[in-house]
């Protein structure tokens, strides 16, 4: 585990020297005039520094964006005040908080991948976990490294029949991002393989610890009915706010075209290019799960690409692929049985830190890094 730990923290000194490079190069700055804490800290990172610091306005789009990373980084601000730690509170408990989430995701990682295809294996799993191409986000004051933790750690109980321990952490990464119901989903699939394939019933006690993990998302969406008096507040949010909204899935692939093309911010037009290699890259990992009959892994990849797929465009679906574990668990465990498999392996290091360098550097500079 400390080699997860170590890959992790190798992986933040590569993120913030690009960054800072990236800053020189374009200000003549390291810091571009801006605070160390929000060298990382873009785009979404406002809605995020804004619920941390004054929860949900009445109204506001922000309830797009779930409770469970700015409302650590609020309660972390609050013990820096204590310390001394003023206005920059708020930006430095983000940068913390998604730090420590990297930091557990890239250990719990090793260890999972360490119990399941071997030390070896572990390793190469890891390192692409971390210089991947949207690693970036495990350090950024982003949600991405914290609802890592929470997926890798409830798997990692559940693959040690730690059901009631598996469903609380898993009902955690359901108020981190929705798509802790697409891990509680694919655990459940996990649970009927594990009990069948050991010759017990399946209808027993521990399913009902795992059903625990549909708390924190339903939970949200009670307490944003409750608070907005729509119970559909936040598909609401995403359509106002991000003009997201459930389409065919051939409508959804037309627009992505369309914005390849098309759109006005330059930066993007590369980013929706990649979420549409990413989008096939992602459905052939769906299928390789599916051929194998691994079930569990399958469904967490295929219900992730159907959501990110009938959307209104595949905007952040490469993004998405950073926190889908189950691959460089594969790939590691693929780089160990034969040669074909460290070529491909060493082919997606090599890609994933270029892009990597280069979301990296668009990132900071403000530019489009989907």
């Amino acid at each position: 585990m400390l080699g997860g730990a170590a890959l992790w923290v190798a992986s933040r000194v590569l993120v913030t020297t690009i960054a800072l490079v990236s800053q020189w190069a374009a200000t003549g700055s390291l810091l571009g005039g801006r605070p160390f804490a929000d060298l990382l800290a873009r785009w979404d990172s406002s809605h995020y520094a804004a619920i941390a610091s004054d929860g949900y306005a009445a109204g506001s789009t922000d309830v797009a964006f779930f409770p469970g990373y700015p409302m650590a980084a609020r309660a972390v601000a609050a013990v820096l005040r204590t310390v001394g730690v003023g206005a920059d509170a708020v930006p430095t408990a983000l940068v913390l908080v998604a730090a420590l989430g990297g930091l557990v995701a890239a250990v719990l990682l090793w260890r999972l991948a360490e119990v399941t295809v071997g030390r070896r294996a572990a390793f190469v799993a890891t390192l692409l976990f971390v210089v991947g191409p949207y690693a970036v986000f495990l350090h950024a004051s982003y949600a991405e490294s914290s609802f890592a933790a929470a997926a890798i750690g409830a798997w990692y109980l559940a693959v040690r029949d730690r059901w009631l321990a598996a469903g609380l952490v898993t009902a955690v990464a359901g108020t981190i991002r929705p798509n802790g119901l697409f891990l509680l989903a694919a655990l459940l699939v996990l649970y009927v393989v594990r009990r069948r394939a050991a010759g017990r019933r399946v209808v027993a006690w521990p399913v009902l610890g795992l059903a625990t993990g549909v708390l924190g998302f339903l939970g949200y969406m009670v307490s944003l009915w409750v608070l907005t008096g729509d119970p559909a507040a936040w598909n609401t949010a995403q359509r106002e706010g991000w003009a997201r909204s459930t389409s065919a899935p051939w409508t959804t692939f037309a627009a992505t075209v369309q914005n390849v093309l098309h759109h006005p911010l330059l930066s993007a037009r590369p980013q929706f290019l990649l979420d549409i290699v990413f989008a096939a890259l992602l459905l052939a990992a769906v299928a390789y799960f599916a051929v194998r009959r691994r079930w569990a892994e399958a469904t967490l990849l295929g219900l992730t690409a159907v959501s990110l797929m009938t959307s209104s465009t595949y905007v952040s679906l490469a993004r998405n692929t950073l926190t889908l574990f189950p691959i460089w668990i594969a790939l590691g465990a693929a780089s160990q049985r034969h040669t074909v498999g460290r070529w491909v392996t060493t082919g997606v290091l090599v890609v994933g830190v270029v892009l990597l360098t280069a979301n990296t550097h668009q990132f900071t500079l403000g530019e489009w890094a989907d």
